[in-house]
């Protein structure tokens, strides 16, 4: 009888031992990196007992920095509720200048009516000038309006192609600071006092623009500026040349004469003979 004999196991691929052994040297290669990348994140600190947990940090806010004292002591003496009103007293703000600090100065109100004057909605503080004056500044700390310091408490401001306007206490404001009778008759131009170089003569006489002014032979000193009319406007004198295209505006001084307004430029005075 024939005794079939037992079937030897097929041979493994050579290839296949070559595969295991690869991968067996890859994965032994990456457990390094692995292991370092991988490497675990320590709790977060939790506080010991009885010990407050640190508050929570907030973005800083910009505050504006307190005034020096100095120009603190001259805000004050400042500050308080005015009027401002355009020259021709149509339109009036009231409003109140404050001595809390404001981005570059202090704080100013504003009335609702302000609107009606639109410069006054670009101002957002105002700061006393060493010069006496008190500036109206904008957020980026630009010169919106600059209020020369006149007589009986007012300030006024020209601003180009806009006008002049007036800074007081509502009494001031209110008053009839300038008759027309105080003005009549001749007045000494002068660039500094006591040296007369002109002589106005202003008369009650109507003429476009107001009353009738004119001006004494030699008058060259004024630039060839000619005088024509004159007219009251806020307490101030206001002469009109007689070309149409200038004009100068007087403000009454302490001692009785008038200066040109706003201050700019080379001073020009007008007093009695």
């Amino acid at each position: 009888m024939r005794i079939a004999g037992r079937r030897r196991p097929a041979s493994r691929p050579v290839w296949a031992g070559a595969a295991v052994l690869m991968v067996s040297a890859v994965l032994v290669c990456a457990l390094p990196a692995f292991s370092q990348s991988a490497k675990p994140v320590p709790p977060a600190a939790v506080p010991a007992p009885g010990a407050k947990a640190p508050a929570p940090r907030t973005p800083d806010t910009a505050s504006p920095k307190p005034p020096a004292t100095g120009l603190r002591a001259e805000a004050e003496k400042k500050a308080g509720a005015l009027t401002l009103a355009s020259a021709d007293g149509e339109r009036t703000c009231p409003l109140e200048l404050k001595t809390t600090a404001a981005p570059g100065g202090f704080a100013i109100g504003f009335d609702a009516a302000c609107a009606a004057i639109p410069f006054t909605t670009q101002t957002v503080a105002w700061t006393p000038d060493p010069s006496g004056s008190i500036l109206f500044l904008s957020a980026q700390g630009r010169t919106i309006a600059e209020f020369t310091e006149g007589a009986g408490g007012a300030y006024e401001a020209l601003r180009e192609g806009d006008g002049v306007y007036f800074l007081a206490p509502p009494s001031v404001l209110a008053e009839d600071l300038v008759r027309p009778e105080e003005i009549i008759g001749d007045w000494n131009l002068a660039r500094v006092a006591g040296t007369p170089i002109c002589r106005w003569t202003f008369l009650e006489t109507p003429v476009p623009g107001g009353f009738s002014v004119t001006a004494a032979p030699g008058c060259d000193g004024l630039g060839g500026f000619v005088p024509k009319a004159w007219h009251l406007e806020g307490g101030n004198v206001v002469v009109t040349a007689a070309t149409g295209n200038g004009l100068v505006r007087f403000a009454r001084q302490e001692d009785g004469g008038w200066a040109k307004v706003p201050e700019r430029g080379r001073p020009l005075l007008m007093m009695r003979p």
